[in-house]
C-alpha cells in the first residue's frame, strides 16, 4: 500500500492521486471522479464512467472447421462488444452449426450461408448472480437422475447450464475490461470464473450417468445447498470457518463413489466437488486476510 501526505490549506484537506492512475484514466483539470465511503470508514475513488460508445466487432476466417467456427463465435459472443458479425470464407451448413450443443439459442445469432452475425448481444453484469443460477438448475436436476429417465429433460438442462457458464465468463471478461463499473475485484473473478467451469464439469458428468445412486444424488444435492449458501449469502464476507463444514461434507461424499471403471464419471463429480472445496477455502482465507491488513 502506498502512502501520501494529506495536504491542507486553511480549513481544505486534500491529496494529489497518483499520475499513473490519472493517466490510465485520461483525467484532466475538469474530469470528476466518484467518491464511496466504505463500511470500514476508507475511502474508493472511482473515474467518472464515460458513456460508452457502441461497439461492433468484425472478423474473418478462412478454417472453416466447424469445431474452429464454433469457438470463434463463442469468444465474438463473450466479449464485450454490443454486437459481431463473421465472415466466413465459403457458406456453411447451418444444421452443423446448430448442433453445437445449440449454441443459437444464448439469443438472436443469425447464420446466412457465408455469415454469422449478432446484432444484440446480452450484456451480463453480475456474474455471481449467474452461477447462483447455475447451481440451482444442476441441484434441480439431481432428483431425475435417480431413475434413469426424463432424457429430453435431462438435455434442456444441460444446455442451459452450458448456456449460464458462457454468460458468467461473458460477465467476467465485461468486468475486467472496464473494473471501474464492477462490484467485484480480480481475485473474486477468478474464484466465480473457476467455479463455474467445475460446475459445467459436473453437469456433463452428472448427465452422463444412465441412472445416479439414491443415496449419492441426496449428498449432491446437499452439496449445492452449501455451496449455494455460502456464495448467496456471503461470498464476500465469506471466512474459513464458513467455509470448512463444506470441504468436511465433501470429504464424506468421497466414500459413496467407487474406484472402479464403472463409476468413472461418479467419481468425476466427487473430483469437481473436491476443487470447488479447495477454490472455496482459497476465497474464504483471502477474506480473512483483508479483514486483518490492507489488503484491498
Amino acid at each position: 500500500m502506498e502512502v501520501r501526505n494529506v495536504q491542507k490549506t486553511k480549513d481544505m484537506c486534500y491529496l494529489y492521486l497518483p499520475s499513473k492512475w490519472v493517466k490510465q484514466y485520461h483525467l484532466e483539470g475538469q474530469s470528476q471522479v466518484g467518491i464511496t465511503l466504505n463500511a470500514d470508514g476508507s475511502l474508493s475513488i472511482y473515474p467518472q464512467a464515460k458513456k460508452k460508445k457502441r461497439t461492433t466487432l468484425s472478423l474473418f476466417t478462412k478454417n472453416n472447421q466447424i469445431e474452429t467456427i464454433h469457438k470463434l463465435l463463442v469468444a465474438a459472443y463473450i466479449s464485450p462488444a454490443d454486437s459481431f458479425r463473421i465472415k466466413l470464407d465459403q457458406n456453411l451448413n447451418v444444421a452443423d452449426i446448430l448442433n453445437q450443443k445449440n449454441l443459437v439459442s444464448l439469443e438472436v445469432v443469425e447464420i446466412d450461408q457465408g455469415t454469422i452475425s449478432c446484432e444484440s448481444s446480452l450484456q451480463v453484469s453480475d456474474p455471481l448472480s449467474v452461477l447462483m443460477t447455475m447451481i440451482r438448475k444442476i441441484k434441480n436436476l439431481t432428483p431425475f437422475l435417480s431413475d434413469g429417465q426424463h432424457e429430453e429433460l435431462l438435455e434442456c438442462y444441460e444446455e442451459e447450464i452450458d448456456r449460464s457458464r458462457l454468460l458468467v465468463e461473458k460477465a467476467i471478461i465485461a468486468a475486467l475490461s472496464n473494473p471501474v463499473k464492477s462490484e467485484y475485484n480480480g481475485l473474486e473473478l477468478h474464484f466465480i470464473s473457476v467455479i463455474a467451469k467445475e460446475l459445467e464439469r459436473m453437469a456433463d458428468h452428472l448427465t452422463a450417468q444412465p441412472k445416479l445412486n439414491a443415496a449419492l444424488g441426496r449428498r449432491i444435492s446437499v452439496l449445492l445447498t452449501q455451496l449455494q449458501q455460502l456464495l448467496e449469502n456471503e461470498a464476500k464476507n465469506l471466512t474459513s470457518q464458513d467455509a470448512l463444514p463444506f470441504l468436511d461434507e465433501i470429504t464424506k461424499a468421497q466414500s459413496l463413489a467407487p474406484r472402479d471403471m464403472k463409476t468413472y464419471d461418479l467419481r468425476r463429480i466427487i473430483r469437481a466437488f473436491n476443487n470447488i472445496g479447495e477454490i472455496v477455502i482459497d476465497w474464504a482465507v483471502v477474506n480473512d486476510l483483508k479483514r486483518t491488513s490492507s489488503l484491498p
